[in-house]
């Protein structure tokens, strides 16, 4: 059997792994990875981005929407710095990825010489990865790749690095995987919590008179919506969310829906049992936190971490949801129509309450000459074909995109959360997430502030020919923090134009910029103008921007909504 490089390698690995796209820049010292590449291009399809931060957000988006680690290979230290506010995201929304970095040459290792690495490129990622190596020599690229797929792909997600030396690319090497016949190995993870943890988390819920289920990122990313839902609906429960949603855990037109966490305080202090499922209870300091009071608080998650590390639970319970779900479910049997009818309507009148408060929100400005962000989802939800994907990141508006768009179809809405709050993130992401899903339409609701931080990322969906629906919501610049000083109440509230967070002098023309990187873009300012955009976008199949004039009194909006307390 003839010899091959390591880069020939590594590819022959990707495919055998069943890996169908792959991200890269290519540099210097980055050749040989780029003719592998290209050589392969029929089995792996090759993505490219104008830096490497919106390639390795576009990566990250891509392994959320496919539920599975994406590939990404980055230029040397530069890029991998370039690179660190994909990793960030990656570890605090539990996003399994396989991120590698072409390094030093192992010859010149220590010497500080092209692309210098004073020690090892890992460790510049080492908090926020689950695992790191540097690949040893070519021969063993295949068993360390496996391996990091599968750390990555393994409860709870995560990102994994490695370290390629440049040299390593042209090593010769035996090819001693048989693509064709050497499966990769199997692993299963889908695991149940201790059938003890099971009954006593089934004999609270069954013997409980007011249980609230709080769902977390978790149960969509660990696929345990259905199993949720099915709980809820056996118990009666009054269901919540976390209060910054990455991933949705629960559709939001269920009946027993209600809505946040944090807006439901007295609904949680009157609970006698509260189920937290995943859930990231990250605080800001801006709110004080939830209180439990006297419920019996129970957190369920595969990750040993999470259980205790931002509660101190009356019982933590170690397990994937799913079946632990439906374990629970099994053991806590039938309850009395009258004892789950009672929860049941308790938990539909929250819902109904919701749903007038939302629609009270929507009314706000509804008819203002400043397109309130009521109309503007409004127009967008009446023009989205059925099964959008909706990329929620846009700072002040997005409560509303929680709120006031129904959201059926948990898989169908992606946000980032709390713990990984990150500007610029949304434009690159939802790129990804259109790659993974070339079934559905995507759009991405952006604020005009976190657009800029990554904005040349529109020029991938323009070379990949990708029909994503940018819709920027220009209010004039970081609305957002004006808001949040209201909410602090700081006398920063007034410094917005000193302070340079506003994008009036000069004038940022969002739409003229994707047109000049080849997207269709149009700037509108009436409810018309919008809707015939929208309308037009999402009968084309081509990446298209649209610049929304926002009115600015919508980030007082989000103030209010987000110190709101019950409802």
């Amino acid at each position: 059997m003839a010899p091959i490089t390591g880069a020939e390698s590594l590819v022959r690995t990707l495919v055998r792994l069943g890996v169908q796209d792959a991200f890269n820049i290519v540099g210097l010292g980055l050749f040989p990875l780029a003719e592998a590449f290209y050589a392969h291009r029929d089995e792996v399809r090759y993505v490219s981005a104008l830096n490497e931060t919106n390639l390795g957000l576009m990566a990250a988006g891509y392994a959320r929407a496919n539920r599975s680690a994406a590939f990404v290979n980055v230029y040397h230290a530069s890029g991998t710095g370039l690179g660190m506010m994909a990793l960030t995201t990656a570890w605090a929304d539990g996003v399994p990825m396989v991120f590698t970095t072409t390094t030093s040459s192992r010859a010149l290792a220590g010497r500080d010489q092209y692309a210098a690495v004073p020690r090892a490129v890992t460790e510049m990622s080492g908090q926020y990865t689950k695992w790191s190596a540097e690949i040893p020599s070519a021969d063993r690229i295949p068993e360390l790749v496996e391996r990091a797929f599968q750390i990555a792909n393994t409860p709870p997600y995560g990102p994994v690095h490695l370290a390629f030396p440049m040299d390593v690319w042209l090593e010769q090497t035996e090819d001693t995987e048989d693509t064709e016949h050497r499966q990769p190995t199997e692993v299963l993870a889908d695991f149940a919590a201790a059938p003890a943890a099971v009954g006593r988390v089934a004999g609270l819920l069954r013997t409980s008179e007011r249980p609230v289920i709080v769902t977390g990122a978790e149960v969509a990313r660990y696929g345990a919506v259905d199993a949720t839902v099915a709980l809820a609906e056996q118990l009666g429960a009054t269901v919540l969310h976390e209060d910054k949603v990455a991933d949705l855990g629960f559709p939001t037109t269920h009946p027993q829906f209600a809505g946040r966490l944090g807006a439901h305080r007295a609904v949680v202090g009157q609970a006698d049992v509260v189920l937290l499922l995943g859930v990231e209870l990250t605080e800001s300091g801006l709110t004080r936190p939830v209180e439990f009071g006297s419920a019996t608080t129970v957190v369920l998650s595969p990750d040993p971490l999470l259980l205790t590390r931002q509660l101190r639970p009356d019982l933590a319970v170690l397990g994937a949801p799913r079946p632990t779900l439906e374990a629970v479910a099994a053991a806590v049997g039938t309850l009395p129509d009258e004892v789950r009818g009672a929860r049941a309507a308790a938990a539909r009148e929250l819902h109904d309450a919701r749903d007038a408060r939302n629609e009270r929100i929507r009314a706000i400005r509804f008819d203002a000459e400043e397109l309130a962000i009521g109309r503007i989802l409004t127009e967008l939800e009446a023009a989205m074909p059925t099964g959008t994907i909706v990329v929620n990141h846009c700072a002040s508006g997005e409560p509303f995109v929680e709120d006031l768009l129904p959201h059926p179809d948990t898989d169908a809405f992606f946000g980032i959360s709390s713990k990984a709050s990150a500007q610029g993130w949304g434009g690159p992401a939802s790129i990804g997430i259109q790659l993974a899903r070339p079934d559905r339409r995507v759009v991405a609701l952006l604020g005009d502030g976190g657009f800029m931080f990554s904005s040349s990322a529109i020029y991938a969906a323009a070379q990949q020919d990708l029909p994503v629906v940018f819709v920027i919501l220009n209010n004039g610049g970081w609305r957002d923090i004006g808001a949040l000083a209201t909410v602090a109440r700081s006398p920063l509230v007034d410094a917005e134009d000193v302070m340079g967070w506003t994008f009036g002098d000069p004038p940022i023309d969002h739409a003229a910029y994707a047109a000049s990187l080849g997207l269709d873009s149009r700037r509108v300012a009436t409810p018309g103008e919008l809707r015939a955009a929208l309308d037009k976008a999402f009968a084309d199949r081509c990446a298209t921007l649209i610049e929304v004039m926002n009115s600015p009194e919508d980030a007082h909006e989000f103030s209010r909504v987000f110190t709101q307390a019950d409802g």
